[in-house]
């Protein structure tokens, strides 16, 4: 990377770019940025050099650009440990790494307090970006879960609970010597003071995050609880060695409230980062259970391997009540499936080696024995892939959430100068610099917006995991404020609306060719094509016992059809669009034909070959069966619902006559239905499209909200805000409850932590000091650790939604 004048130049190494059309769509994306001085590719290598205006973008900007344009990047990850950072100070980490040479993207989840850093091979190595996030305070990790897991545990309990015990038994031992008239024994305050000097070291991770940052003039949560509790130890030390000197110093006071402070607070943020991790603990579990050794198929024997040494086509042996360790396919044995954490599904599914039943890592073997051979594994697993999908729904938080970061941060700057006021008061204007640094001291204490900070994230977290456990996954955290927002649901019809296994029903010849001479033809070309309707037509052939071989040309127009070359005939199948772009002409009578098969809601497919109609095909699919329900729900909720498809008028028609829906549109293509959505957002609509995570990618990624329909492992990883793994309709709806739920939670939550500041600062400023009302710091301490538990547990009570 080069610097001058701020211009930076860097080189990226593009992956899947093979041909002069791939650098133009790339160019044309990351021009659209307006900082892109030059961009040129070498289309051999990948290996493209980018010019851009470093003040005007940055290196995340532009490989997005890549990504948007349907590339990707080579690149690596480290992950980095931000445990106990408040979300302030996560914000202005996030910041500080996306600035470090080389680093393309960070992903951030502050329920498991893991960072993924995504970084340019060409650019910088894993040493150097090491030292780099060293010098910034973050730990860099293993990329193993065993190792991410264990940087939690550490010593962090240990040293929690001690702080809180010593806190306490200051507080005891201070009390009693106040309500006794004596010290409990000789030079007690000592005691005291070694007793708080150890708490405040025990919790030496909070104050020196909160002194950095206060430093930096970038003050935190940490830094409020640090300078209270510091400020109180450093008076009570100054009081026993005699430095401050004032009539009626009681130095117990000082350390009774550094001690109870620090320790518990300390506390609090365990317990604050236990139930956190409750929100993803089922997740956990289940990554965990793949961790363990698995029995593979070697030379006739079984060896037991670790999971990690599996690799694809490797045969593994899983027996009842075990957990299938790979994904993969049965190739020996039967039994029942629990695919819940997937499907949502209670009952377990039958897998057989006869059918060749795919089967997802996680899933657990309630019957029978199977032999699995591993076509994933690792992180390649589905259930991987669901867990790093979640942790970065987590990490993109939505309006309500960003309002509440801002907040949070003024918020700090205000505490500070209302704490400030407080000790100048009390200590110039009455006289009294025990009361003020007391006071200053609870101000500190009760006001620090710990609550504040972690009110949105987690119940973003809670709502995260509570989807994907119904089968929904979320890959943006702030979908659930977007789905509010919109107003329309427009749909898919094959494969959404429909089960998606069309059926062939009838074939109407037309003239003197005969029903096998057409399928053989046909299938020639189909069999080569990976549409849905392709697949009906080629097992009709092998149910008939059809012959057919591979066409010699083959092309698969989007939208309309395919084409290709079965011995000197050229042959085609698709809709009349692509008929007519033939120049085949059409009669009347085929035209009726078409209409007709389309108002029976079923999918006509004309055969040609060369110049003239073979045939017409009948392919009809089944309506779901919670559609109608799932239409009626969505309109009473307020969305107008509608379809979009590539069929025919009359086939579309048919369905929204039967599903009464508002409006539909039909005879489109994938881009087609991208631009009339953007047509309708243009029109003040926002769209909640609906579809094949496939097929209407283009249209998913324009929508307001993308949601793909996904068959467990056939997910679709890029398509769509958000997957639904089961396929089943009602997880629409389910999406609009939990997101009503989401929503309230989140304000109750804002609202729970903002009563609580508001109400109690006055207090702890010693407002009602003279009506003998006043609050001490560790008790403001105590009663912030409540805020915190109450915010907490509003978000893990979160109800369930059906």
């Amino acid at each position: 990377m080069v610097f001058l004048s701020g211009i930076v130049k860097t080189r990226l190494k593009v992956v899947g770019v093979d041909c002069p059309t791939c650098s133009y769509a790339i160019e044309k994306s990351i021009n659209s940025l307006g900082c892109v001085k030059s961009f040129k590719i070498d289309i051999n290598s990948g290996v493209a050099e980018v010019t851009y205006y470093g003040d005007r973008c940055k290196l995340r900007d532009i490989y997005r650009a890549i990504r948007d344009a349907g590339y990707d990047v080579e690149k690596e990850k480290l992950y980095v440990s931000v445990t106990g950072f408040g979300s302030e100070e996560v914000l202005l980490l996030e910041s500080r790494i996306l600035g470090i040479q080389g680093v393309l993207d960070l992903r951030i989840s502050v329920t498991s307090g893991i960072a993924t850093i995504l970084y340019n091979t060409l650019e910088t190595s894993r040493e150097t970006l090491e030292a780099a996030l060293k010098s910034l305070g973050v730990k860099p990790l293993s990329s193993s879960f065993e190792e991410r897991k264990n940087i939690l545990r550490e010593t962090l309990f240990l040293r929690r609970v001690t702080s809180f015990v010593i806190g306490v038994i200051t507080i005891s031992l201070s009390m009693y010597s106040m309500i006794s008239g004596q010290d409990f024994l000789t030079n007690a305050e000592y005691l005291l003071a070694l007793l708080a000097v150890t708490a405040v070291s025990l919790n030496y991770d909070i104050v020196v995050r909160g002194v950095r940052a206060l430093l930096l003039l970038t003050p935190v949560m940490d830094s409020l609880i640090s300078v209270s509790s510091f400020s109180t130890l450093v008076a009570g030390l100054a009081g026993i060695t005699g430095i401050l000197r004032y009539e009626g110093l009681h130095t117990a006071s000082f350390f009774e409230a550094s001690a109870g402070v620090i320790g518990f607070v300390g506390l609090g943020k365990y317990i604050e980062e236990r139930l956190r991790k409750r929100a993803s603990k089922a997740l956990e579990e289940l990554l965990t259970s793949l961790r363990s050794r698995a029995r593979v198929v070697s030379d006739g024997g079984i060896v037991e391997k670790p999971v990690s040494e599996i690799k694809p086509g490797d045969v593994v042996e899983v027996r009842a009540g075990e957990v299938v360790p790979v994904d993969g396919v049965v190739v020996e044995g039967s039994g029942y499936v629990d695919e819940s954490s997937f499907t949502g599904e209670p009952l377990p599914r039958l897998k057989r080696d006869s059918s060749r039943d795919p089967v997802l890592a996680g899933c657990i073997l309630t019957s029978g024995y199977l032999r699995v051979r591993a076509t994933r594994v690792g992180d390649d697993t589905l259930i991987a892939y669901i867990a790093e999908t979640v942790r970065e729904a987590e990490s993109l938080r939505p309006r309500l959430a960003r309002i509440a970061d801002k907040i949070v941060g003024y918020f700090t700057w205000v505490v500070i100068a209302i704490a400030t006021t407080t000790f100048t008061y009390w200590s110039v204007v009455t006289g009294d610099p025990l009361k003020g640094v007391m006071f200053m001291a609870a101000v500190l204490a009760v006001a620090c917006p710990c609550a504040l900070g972690i009110a949105t994230p987690l119940v973003i977290s809670v709502a995260v995991h509570k989807s994907s456990r119904n089968s929904v996954l979320i890959k943006a955290g702030d979908v659930f404020e977007r789905i509010l927002t919109s107003n329309a649901v427009l749909l898919d019809k094959t494969g959404t609306l429909t089960v998606g296994k069309p059926t062939l029903l009838n074939i109407h010849v037309v003239g003197s060719a005969r029903v096998e001479e057409v399928l053989s033809l046909l299938c020639s070309v189909e069999s080569k094509s990976e549409h849905p309707l392709s697949r009906p037509i080629v097992e009709a052939c092998i149910e008939r016992g059809i012959r057919f071989s591979d066409s010699e040309e083959y092309a698969h127009i989007p939208g309309e059809g395919v084409f290709g070359v079965v011995g000197n005939r050229k042959i085609a199948a698709g809709n009349l669009s692509l008929v007519e772009k033939l120049g085949i002409q059409v009669s009347k009578e085929l035209e009726d034909l078409i209409v007709e098969i389309g108002s029976r809601g079923r999918t006509p497919v004309i055969v040609t070959s060369d110049t003239e109609v073979l045939a017409v095909l009948e392919i009809g699919d089944e309506l779901r069966s919670e559609a109608p329900a799932i239409v009626e729900e969505l309109k009473q909720q307020g969305f107008r619902v509608g379809l979009a498809s590539g069929d025919v008028e009359a086939s579309v028609k048919y369905f929204e006559r039967i599903l009464k829906l508002d409006f539909s549109f039909w005879e489109l293509r994938p881009g087609d239905k991208a631009n009339l959505i953007r047509d309708l957002q243009g029109k003040g609509f926002k769209i909640v499209f609906v579809g094949d995570g496939v097929n209407d990618a283009p249209a998913i990624s324009v929508a307001n909200v993308g949601i793909a329909m996904g068959g467990g492992a056939d997910v679709s990883k890029e398509a769509g805000d958000v997957v639904i793994l089961n396929s089943n309709l009602k997880a629409i709806t389910f999406l609009v409850k939990l997101s009503k739920v989401v929503k309230k939670k989140m304000l109750q939550n804002i609202g729970w932590a903002f009563i609580y500041n508001a109400t109690l600062i006055p207090v702890a400023a010693g407002l009602l000091y003279h009506y003998g009302i006043f609050i001490t710091p560790e008790m403001a301490a105590a009663a912030m650790i409540l805020s915190d538990v109450s915010v907490i547990s509003n978000a893990l009570l979160m109800p369930d939604v059906t």
